[in-house]
């Protein structure tokens, strides 16, 4: 791997990331949604695949328009193309999917099992938030402002599915997994 020199080679990297984790993203939320026993967890998840696909519509043009810029500086990542898109992965997205599949693996019934799921795109959404935020930073600083309204809008789509998820959550199957005996039996 080529040396971050310049900001704008941290933010090629940071899109390069997201790029990474939207792909990831898209292949886990379908299985997701065919485990998902919540109705309205389901339609969420559902949304929120097509609104994915969207996002990473928006990295491809945000990648396009950096390959444009003019005459990168000369040892920076932006010497290089972003054509090969697979350079970068996302491990912490991909380290919060893997726990998500173990643990979907242990829920013993379906409400645990949605609970799960939702926790798992939750921790997802709080990581792209976290990812999102700093790389419209590094866009802002740069003077880059169709890039920065770019991720600004996947941005506010992030906090908008982590509100959504909190409010199925608190909406019923918080007091559906109470209600299971070996849960209440066991109170401290």
């Amino acid at each position: 791997m080529e040396k971050l020199i310049y900001l704008e080679d941290l933010l090629k990297h940071s899109i390069l990331e997201l790029y990474s984790a939207e792909e990831q993203i898209l292949k886990v939320l379908p299985v997701m949604m065919e485990k998902a026993s919540n109705p309205d967890l389901k339609v969420a998840l559902g949304n929120h695949l097509d609104i994915t696909i969207l996002q990473k519509e928006r990295l491809e043009e945000i990648i396009s328009v950096l390959n444009e810029q003019n005459k990168p500086k000369e040892n920076s990542l932006f010497s290089t193309s972003f054509v090969d898109s697979n350079s970068v992965t996302s491990f912490g997205t991909g380290g919060i999917l893997k726990e998500a599949e173990r643990i979907m693996a242990e829920a013993d019934h379906a409400g645990m099992l949605d609970a799960v799921i939702i926790a798992a795109v939750q921790k997802t959404e709080h990581y792209e938030i976290a990812a999102y935020g700093t790389a419209r930073a590094y866009a802002k600083e740069l003077g880059l402002y169709f890039i920065e309204g770019q991720l600004e809008k996947t941005l506010r789509e992030e906090y908008e599915a982590d509100d959504l998820l909190t409010k199925i959550a608190e909406n019923g199957m918080i007091n559906q997994l109470r209600a299971i005996p070996a849960l209440t039996e066991n109170k401290i």
